[in-house]
């Protein structure tokens, strides 16, 4: 079930147009750009978009404008993840997994603080946050070491699923998600605050 309706997701998301994804993408910024989160933030721990997944590339670029650090996501072996600063996109390089990582160790690891903005990819959703990463569990281990970070998942209105998914106990819910209709969970009054 996980993995079909995964794949389901996916296809429909590589069905986009690049127009569509473009302009989608930009509306998920610009009410991510909008949150109280958002502007308080020292730091922006985002993803690196692949291929259809949310354009973060703006989102970026918007981070480094407004003065902001911006921290992404180096996996290794075993599913351990951490994040690092980057400056500047030319720091990406492909990494054996094909996704683009800056190539920095360990001992520039960003620890992420209660006050700082995170954004969480995913295939799938569900209103009450549960998700489906890619298979790898790499954010789940993260959010064991880090339980105090403020998860926004980014996505497309059409992988928010209306049912409940079915999650195993190690699955850490996001507490809000963002769409380009607006966003889900979370409080509308705080902001995500």
């Amino acid at each position: 079930m996980k993995n079909t309706l995964r794949q389901e997701i996916l296809q429909k998301r590589k069905a986009m147009s690049e127009g569509d994804r473009q302009r989608e993408s930009q509306k998920i910024i610009t009410i991510l750009c909008g949150s109280k989160r958002y502007q308080k933030a020292d730091t922006i721990f985002t993803f690196v978009s692949m291929n259809e997944e949310m354009n973060t590339y703006p989102l970026i670029e918007q981070a480094w404008q407004d003065g902001k650090k911006v921290a992404v996501p180096i996996a290794k072996i075993r599913g351990r993840m951490y994040f690092v600063e980057i400056a500047s996109f030319s720091e990406l390089k492909k990494s054996r997994f094909g996704v683009l990582e800056p190539q920095k160790g360990e001992v520039a690891e960003v620890i992420p603080s209660k006050t700082d903005f995170f954004l969480v990819p995913g295939s799938v959703f569900d209103q009450k946050g549960n998700r489906y990463g890619y298979g790898g569990g790499y954010y789940d281990r993260y959010f064991e070491r880090y339980p105090d970070i403020y998860k926004i998942g980014a996505a497309f209105s059409f992988q928010v699923m209306a049912f409940i998914l079915q999650v195993e106990a190690n699955d850490i819910p996001v507490d809000c998600i963002v769409t380009e209709k607006g966003l889900l969970g979370g409080s509308d009054y705080e902001y995500f605050d």
